[in-house]
């Protein structure tokens, strides 16, 4: 029988009616190297401060399990709850050697990590209604599995309840629903852009956005199981897939974050990757910074993002491909000034691409006037310049979908998270307006 090994830590819910705050939740304040608010009561666990193995913020608990003795192991605190609220509680954990597994406690025992996935962020969550009020306890376990040698760290971070009645978010989690149209892009970060238009607006933005901090390629992965997450549409928790997500109903399939990760797949629903949904053929390869660059660089079915491959997006005129959402590659029209081979995605998240577009014409202005040859589906739709950027065809159809979708509270709390992951936002989330200050002259 395996043997268990605990580590209790306190989740935190926020609501308008009571507060369950957890002290230094994300384990950012440490004196004499423990972290503030919490008490170690057992001697089978070691808990450091960690700089280098971190979700959000800059530090995150180091707990080294050194005994297989359970209750020997615990780290807590306790936090107060209100009869018939709802908490939603939830978790970062980063397993190193893959021989313990962590289990989400809430009051009881709920769901494990995968321990095999090691070197990665995965996210234990729970939705947890108070049968009254009063106190409850919340934290993890970690049970031993074959080859626990006595001594195995785990990484803890990011925890981030939200409360379900109220529909809003707290931290870096992510919310949707009912949760009303915001974005933290406000302020001052846009002071130097003020009062400016046309290609001085784009210079001006350029500046604000430039040098974000770079991440690695495996990084997105973390970044899509935080915060591409379906809460949106049918509130379920998988992995949102702008070719294969149906808002108006029943999805065709669900990914599960991190487990449906690609992978091999020889057809749709197989398995998700990472679509540059700016092909990063336009811009010469696994490039950096514009190969990892989340803005652009959406969840994607495996499948239909080799479909799309690096066709310009378009409006189709003859399909001779679709996807179970409905998002379609063929001929495009005529019309628009372009009969080549296109892709067109659902209505739903045309805008979306729409403003990753000008977001890259506006963070890459310093070089994307040299991307026009590096591929004939890029020429199809870059026109040599810094400055507008785009082909006349391919502007107009970027701004009439701009314009039609206007910005989610999905693409609000995804730029959030951006900021958050990379440094920097895109100006066309936090002012739609910016698209017709400069491109619509």
């Amino acid at each position: 029988m395996n043997k268990k090994l605990s580590v209790f830590v306190l989740l935190a819910a926020l609501s308008p009616w009571a507060n369950a705050d957890v002290e230094n939740g994300n384990f950012e304040n440490w004196t004499n190297g423990s972290p503030n608010g919490w008490t170690t009561i057992d001697s089978g666990i070691d808990v450091n401060q960690t700089t280098s193995n971190v979700y959000s913020g800059s530090s995150a608990a180091s707990v080294r399990v050194t005994t297989g003795t359970q209750s020997s192991t615990d780290l807590r605190q306790t936090v107060s709850v209100s009869a018939g609220q709802t908490y939603n509680f939830s978790v970062w954990v980063r397993h190193t050697e893959g021989s313990v597994a962590a289990r989400l406690y809430v009051n009881g025992y709920r769901d494990y990590t995968n321990y095999s996935q090691t070197g990665q962020w995965q996210q234990l969550s729970y939705s947890f209604t108070a049968s009254g009020s009063g106190t409850i306890e919340v934290g993890l376990r970690f049970y031993d599995r074959s080859g626990f040698d006595g001594s195995e760290v785990v990484y803890v971070d990011a925890f981030e309840p939200t409360n379900t009645s109220g529909g809003g978010s707290s931290g870096g989690s992510s919310s949707g629903g009912s949760g009303s149209s915001s974005s933290s892009g406000g302020g001052s970060y846009y002071n130097s852009a003020n009062g400016l238009s046309g290609y001085s607006l784009k210079t001006a933005l350029y500046n604000i956005i430039r040098g974000h901090s770079t991440r690695s390629y495996g990084d997105l992965w973390d970044f899509y199981a935080s915060s591409d997450r379906d809460y949106y549409y049918e509130y379920d928790g998988s992995i949102i897939d702008i070719y294969s997500e149906n808002p108006g109903g029943s999805d065709p399939y669900n990914y599960t974050a991190i487990n449906d990760q690609c992978g091999n797949y020889s057809g749709e629903g197989d398995c998700y990757n990472r679509e540059h949904s700016f092909p990063r053929a336009w811009f010469g390869g696994a490039v950096a910074p514009m190969n990892t660059d989340v803005h652009h660089i959406f969840a994607s079915d495996g499948y239909v993002n080799a479909m799309r491959n690096s066709y310009p997006f378009g409006e189709v005129a003859t399909t001779s491909a679709i996807s179970s959402n409905g998002s379609k590659l063929g001929s495009g029209q005529s019309s628009q000034g372009y009969t080549g081979t296109v892709f067109e995605p659902i209505d739903k998240f045309k805008g979306d691409l729409a403003r990753a577009y000008f977001y890259m014409a506006t963070r890459y202005q310093n070089v994307i006037a040299g991307w026009e040859n590096n591929s004939s589906y890029g020429n199809a739709m870059l026109n040599g310049s810094s400055n507008q950027v785009f082909e006349n065809w391919a502007l107009q159809l970027l701004i009439d979908w701009h314009n039609a979708d206007p910005v989610s509270q999905w693409e609000i709390d995804r730029n959030n998270a951006a900021y958050n992951f990379q440094g920097n936002r895109n100006p066309f989330i936090d002012h739609p307006e910016y698209v017709q200050s400069i491109w619509g002259q």
